[in-house]
Order: C-alpha cells, then sequence, then structure tokens
C-alpha cells in the first residue's frame, strides 16, 4: 500500500520552531486593572452620601479639612463593613496608623455587641477581635 497524502503523518519542521512561532505570535499584554462592579461603586455612593468631609475625626477628634471613610474590616469584610455601618470618618494620621485601626476594630465590635451577641458579630465578620473572647 502506497500513501500519498503525508500531510497528516509527516511533519517537515521540527516541533520546538513550531513553539517558539507560536509564542512569538501571542504577545502577552499587561493585565487591565479590574473595575469597580456597578454594586461596589453604588455601595461607596451611599456610604458616602451621608459622609462628612470635614470636621472632627471619630478617633482623636481633632478638626481636618479632610476626613476620609474607612471601613474598619476591610478586605473580604469591605461590603459587610459598609452594609453593617463599621465605617469611621478618620484624619489621614489616624488612617495610616495600624495601632489606631487595632483599637477601632475592637471598639466597633464592642458597640455592636452591646445590641447583639458576639456569635452573631462572628457569622458578619469571620472573627472576634476582643482578647478572652470566644
Amino acid at each position: 500500500m502506497i500513501v500519498k497524502d503525508l500531510r497528516n503523518s509527516f511533519n517537515p519542521v521540527p516541533k520546538t520552531l513550531q513553539k517558539n512561532k507560536a509564542a512569538e505570535k501571542s504577545v502577552e499584554k499587561p493585565a487591565e486593572i479590574k473595575k469597580k462592579s456597578s454594586k461596589l461603586a453604588k455601595l461607596e455612593r451611599e456610604r458616602d452620601k451621608d459622609r462628612i468631609k470635614s470636621g472632627k475625626c471619630d478617633y482623636c477628634h481633632h478638626n481636618v479639612k479632610r476626613l476620609d471613610p474607612h471601613e474598619v474590616y476591610g478586605g473580604s469584610n469591605r461590603q459587610r463593613s459598609i452594609k453593617h455601618n463599621f465605617v469611621k470618618n478618620l484624619c489621614r494620621k489616624c488612617h495610616d496608623n495600624p495601632e489606631v485601626i487595632k483599637q477601632l476594630r475592637i471598639d466597633v465590635q464592642k458597640e455592636y455587641e452591646k445590641k447583639h451577641s458576639r456569635d452573631e458579630f462572628i457569622k458578619i465578620i469571620g472573627k472576634s477581635y476582643i482578647k478572652g473572647g470566644i
């Protein structure tokens, strides 16, 4: 039996060269920064709607011209912080201080536990920030 059509069984170009050519064709583009979802943007607008942009810092009580809204429990809990109003207006000095943030987390949890239980707080945020707790 003589095979006349060798297109499917014979490859005259070595495979290593084929891979290099394929790599040259697909030039990697830099990843774009993910834009905020419309749901998150709406939550932030509602959060900022009633906020005072200047006045007293919620932590140090100094009068400042610019207050930054700070979600006390950030990261994956950011939207939950906005929803449950765990947002404080802080001056830039307090906003950048990790010790202030630790204390705010404890204070906000204590404030929440006046009306609710610690178990409810843990279900929302995921852990307790008060030492000696559950």
